[in-house]
């Protein structure tokens, strides 16, 4: 019968633990960029749809 854990062990699972923070914290990051384009592009349709253009882009 083992007792306690051997270096690997805790090295593992400290890995596994810090490799899931950084996925989570990947999956955030892209989520907001994501939501960030998403408003852009919603804002750039509306003001097509509405024809109020800047000056700049009506050019």
């Amino acid at each position: 019968m083992r007792i306690g854990h051997t270096h690997a062990d805790v090295y593992d699972r400290e890995s596994d633990y810090w490799q899931d923070i950084e996925d989570a914290q990947n999956a955030q990051i892209e989520a907001q960029k994501n939501s960030s384009k998403a408003a852009t592009d919603g804002e750039r349709k509306k003001l097509y749809d509405t024809g109020s253009l800047p000056q700049e882009d009506a050019k």
